[in-house]
């Protein structure tokens, strides 16, 4: 179906796509309200004829892909999604975390996608701390000539420099695949064999490791996984409706019974009822995907089930049963999606709360404009040594990250705040063509931080100068944070608690701690100068490498020559000439 621009407004499949088409536009046929509004959109309809159905649900999907209608449900958007990647063609495989829209078909192996970025590093970090996978690029395995400080760590088996069979190497590449896919029970039942036979064999340190591991991984799985005893891999699907012709999609992923992913779409101003839209989720959802499990579970039946079945069995390579949970186990696990998507509708409001709380803030602010992009300035030295400046953006809300900016503050030798703030302002807009300014510049500090942030501004046109206001922390722990206007003598007063204060103080409180971790780094990095630069042969690069691995400068001084070296820029040389420096220093101190 088509609007009279031409665009493709809905994309549908019918058995009978007469009767289909005809119950859009006859009196007696669909009454709801979202259809008859779908039909005044529509300026003409165009016809794909197919062999089979199942050949006529392909092309629905292709079509919605391609066009993405707008009366259809879109479960996809443009964003991308995080996956562990592992490349299974190497010799010595990697495992790392990638973020994309689509899985490349490259023959290496997928796990994924994770609904977010927290539960992705999570999952790695917990792999490399069981087992010891190299993290080196593919470039370093190449040209390493040492091992490097992971191997003297026991994180790392060191491929690079020969120390393990690739067989060896290999085995532990597939207890991490098994691991990955949720086969517990297949995974600690090959530990216990390789520990037996290595202790049979005599071989007590390997089977020391195998059993430290096995420990590590019955562990893990008991503290973090949700189990239900059934031991199948199942997905739930459930729908459901919000006020406003809006719906929840919740998709439950189970692994040999424990859940393992969890995730949520809002279906906004949608023409489909709710069984319509858990057909339409389901089609969209394995039309991408890598894994189909065998079990389907939702809470009623589906139109053209047997049609979606067979699909779906064909992109496992095996049976697929869609079944409906009426009672027992089965739905028990409809409930449990319902309590998550309930979760999903809470966070929706809490966001809609938001643009409310900006709407409500551009109003007090008479501004005529909507506030999308908000950013926040922050200063942080220590009575004027090593002052930085930095930028932090919201929009909608959220932080936007990749709009972050850091400022090294030149020319002062005192605590000036307004005047940082001045240079600040003043260097930020010299890039306002590439980097666009926001709807609103909240500045922390008080009044005349605010008048040090409005004369900088003044070096811009009248027009696209933005609005301003500073947010000042009360003096007292009962007292409010104060907002600032240029045009206005006194602090602008809003409740505690009130949502645009909350917003602003959020902003501010962002920018407060990456200007304090700014500034924390640029102190360390004096410590490599005034310190561990004197050091014959080490400059600012190693001085750092070496931080960056020890964490202190009293870390390195601790460190042994061979966990000197463990650091890929510091040689032999290097490690002798940073224990002696520091030998000396602390005989003349004594």
């Amino acid at each position: 179906m088509e609007d009279r621009n031409g665009k493709v407004i809905y994309v549908g499949k019918a058995a009978n796509l007469r009767n289909r088409v005809r119950n859009y536009f006859s009196k007696s046929g669909d009454e709801r309200p979202k259809i008859r509004f779908l039909v005044q959109h529509i300026s003409s309809i165009k016809t794909i004829v197919t062999e089979t159905e199942k050949e006529a649900l392909l092309l629905e999907n292709n079509l919605i892909k391609k066009h993405r209608p707008k009366y259809n449900v879109s479960l996809r958007d443009d964003k991308s999604f995080f996956s562990l990647r592992l490349n299974v063609s190497h010799d010595y495989p990697r495992l790392t975390l990638i973020r994309t829209q689509k899985i490349k078909p490259d023959n290496e192996k997928y796990f994924g996608p994770y609904s977010s970025a927290r539960d992705a590093r999570v999952t790695l970090h917990l792999i490399r701390k069981i087992f010891p996978l190299r993290q080196c690029s593919d470039r370093q395995i190449a040209t390493a000539k040492r091992p490097c400080l992971n191997y003297q760590m026991n994180r790392c088996m060191c491929p690079c420099a020969g120390k393990v069979d690739p067989k060896e190497y290999r085995r532990m590449v597939e207890s991490v695949i098994l691991f990955l896919e949720g086969k517990s029970e297949e995974l600690t039942n090959n530990l216990k064999k390789e520990m037996e036979k290595a202790s049979k064999e005599l071989q007590f340190e390997e089977a020391a490791r195998l059993r430290d591991q096995l420990y590590a991984i019955e562990r893990t799985l008991q503290k973090q996984n949700v189990s239900f005893f059934h031991f199948k891999d199942q997905d739930v699907f459930v729908v459901l409706e919000l006020p406003e012709n809006a719906y929840v999609v919740e998709i439950l992923s189970f692994k040999k019974g424990n859940l393992l992913a969890e995730e949520s779409y809002i279906i906004k101003n949608s023409t489909l009822d709710e069984h319509e839209i858990l057909t339409s989720s389901i089609k969209q959802f394995y039309d991408d995907t890598t894994y189909v499990p065998p079990e389907i579970i939702v809470p009623r039946r589906l139109e053209s089930e047997e049609i979606i079945e067979s699909w779906l069995s064909d992109l496992r390579g095996s049976k697929v049963n869609i079944s409906t949970a009426l009672r027992g186990p089965k739905a028990r696990l409809i409930q449990l999606a319902l309590k998550n998507a309930y979760v999903a509708s809470e966070r929706e409001k809490q966001r809609k709360s938001k643009e409310n709380a900006l709407d409500r803030l551009a109003a007090k602010l008479r501004l005529d404009s909507p506030l999308k992009l908000l950013e926040c300035y922050d200063i942080s030295n220590i009575s004027g040594v090593e002052p930085v400046g930095v930028k932090v953006a919201f929009m909608d809300g959220k932080p936007l990250r990749s709009a972050y900016r850091k400022f090294r503050i030149r020319d002062f030798d005192d605590q000036d705040d307004p005047g940082m703030i001045y240079q600040v302002i003043s260097r930020r807009i010299t890039h306002r063509e590439d980097d666009i300014l926001g709807d609103l510049l909240v500045i922390d500090g008080g009044k005349s931080q605010l008048n040090a942030a409005m004369e900088a501004l003044k070096n811009l046109p009248e027009g696209q100068r933005p609005p301003v206001i500073s947010i000042a922390k009360g003096r007292g722990p009962d007292d409010i944070d104060k907002i600032y206007l240029y045009t206005r003598k006194n602090p602008l007063t809003l409740p505690k608690g009130d949502g645009c204060l909350l917003a602003i103080m959020k902003i501010r409180d962002e920018a407060h701690r990456y200007a304090h971790s700014f500034h924390t780094n640029r102190r360390i990095k004096s410590v490599i100068r005034s310190d561990l630069v004197d050091v014959p042969g080490i400059g600012p690069k190693k001085g750092a490498a070496l931080l960056n691995i020890f964490g202190s400068l009293k870390g390195v001084l601790m460190a042994t020559e061979e966990q000197l070296t463990g650091v890929p820029e510091i040689t032999s040389k290097d490690a002798r000439q940073i224990i002696e420096y520091f030998k000396r220093a602390n005989a003349s101190e004594s």
